[in-house]
């Protein structure tokens, strides 16, 4: 019986080696050697950034505003476009009702970059409706409509991130104006047609660096007033919403002089090595990173069967193109393999920050699982796809952007496959 428990005891103690040494430290040997798991790294890895020429912006839940210069992705300005919408039926204001003044409330759904500088917001009217140019019934990021030659107004102002939004006071011209069409005649405020006929809407344009702001489309225009006896009463108001259904979009300019991409064209691929050994993905710049693992075929060459369990491809995010506080990483983006051409072929997965370190930077970097590439590109004939890193798109902007490149040893980027012989 002692014996029994004795002979349990040491499968028990063996099996729990091996699966020890299985999970955690499988360890690396010559891949001729098939009486072993193998645990292969590969470094033959090449980086590449592709520009594209242009981005949808109308199908975003807000806009974006702002002008901001950063040495790795260039100056961003961005300007929206957008028309207000009358929430009601209504029939205007009475002749005797008395304009107290007419205020801007732009709400700020999110922000990006240092908020401290101080910067100049111009307001433009803008002189004719919204109007789709395409098929495709969108607005793209390099479109503009005409506005009158001066702003409205030009404020200089500060954004503070504890309030959640900005109110501008409107000129009491254009406040008189509007009132004066509201309550006349005319009556522009009976019909959404008329209303825009006059009013087609705004045009925002910031001077001077800015952090990069989502406009909400909560955003409105108040018109404060009240009857001419009851001057010791407060100020009633009528909102005139942006609205959900108005139509808008946000013009934006990626001005890359000066940046390690300066020479980006569209549609052309710009390897690594020629922009300071650094790829760059950036929504609001239309770059994505292509990466090529280099002839993976050799691996079977080997003369018995074999299953690859795992493949991991390790990126490291380039130190000193990010901070925790202003300028925080990308945390996810989609993987897709794309052949010769930069055609994408099939999805792979989504991949999200592994690694995050803010202090030295070192060890801040994504793990992508390959394993379904690394087994295509072994049973091909040759090395002719890569692997495609976009951001992922969403309702709203990615403000931010990602930068790949080499840091320390220890994180640099590579492939680990690991691989069973089943012989």
């Amino acid at each position: 019986m002692k014996s029994r428990i004795s002979f349990c005891l040491l499968v028990l103690v063996l099996s729990s080696c091996y699966e020890n040494s299985f999970l955690e430290e499988i360890p690396k040997v010559d891949i001729e050697d098939e009486f072993n798991i193998h645990k292969i790294e590969t470094t033959d890895i090449t980086y590449s950034s592709y520009f594209q020429d242009s981005l949808v912006t109308s199908t975003k839940e807000s806009y974006l505003l702002g002008n901001n210069t950063d040495p790795n992705r260039g100056t961003v300005k961005a300007m929206p476009y957008f028309e207000f919408g009358l929430g009601s039926t209504f029939t205007g204001f009475d002749y005797q009702t008395l304009l107290d003044s007419i205020v801007f409330i732009m709400k700020i759904d999110s922000y990006y970059f240092d908020t401290i500088p101080e910067f100049t917001l111009n307001i433009y009217e803008i002189t004719e409706r919204l109007e789709y140019r395409n098929d495709d019934d969108v607005f793209y990021d390099f479109e503009t409509f005409s506005t009158k030659r001066n702003p409205l107004i030009s404020k200089t102002i500060r954004y503070r991130p504890s309030e959640d939004s900005i109110r501008i006071t409107l000129p009491m011209e254009f406040a008189t104006l509007l009132f004066e069409k509201a309550r006349g005649e005319e009556k522009i405020f009976e019909n959404n047609e008329d209303f825009l006929d006059f009013f087609p809407g705004f045009m925002l344009e910031v001077t001077g660096q800015s952090p990069l702001m989502l406009l909400s489309k909560e955003s409105y225009i108040s018109i404060y007033h009240k009857p001419p006896l009851e001057l010791l009463e407060e100020d009633e108001e009528y909102k005139i919403p942006m609205g959900e259904n108005s139509m808008g979009f946000s013009n934006v300019n990626v001005n890359r002089s000066n940046t390690p991409f300066a020479q980006a064209e569209n549609y052309v691929q710009i390897p690594a090595s020629d922009s300071q050994n650094l790829a760059i993905a950036d929504e609001l710049g239309y770059s994505y990173i292509r990466i090529d693992l280099g002839d993976l075929t050799y691996l079977g060459d080997v003369p018995y069967e074999y299953y690859i369990s795992e493949a991991n491809l390790h990126i490291p995010v380039k130190k000193g193109t990010y901070n925790g506080s202003f300028n925080i990483p990308i945390q996810t983006f989609d993987v897709y393999s794309i052949d010769k051409n930069n055609n994408i072929k099939r999805y792979l997965t989504q991949a999200t920050l592994t690694g995050f370190d803010e202090i030295f930077q070192e060890a801040t970097y994504f793990v992508i699982p390959i394993d379904e590439f690394v087994r295509s590109q072994i049973s091909g004939s040759r090395q002719t796809d890569g692997i495609w890193l976009e951001i992922t798109s969403a309702s709203y902007f990615n403000m931010g952007y990602m930068i790949v490149g080499e840091n320390a040893n220890q994180y640099k980027s590579k492939v680990e496959i690991t691989i069973i012989p089943l012989n």
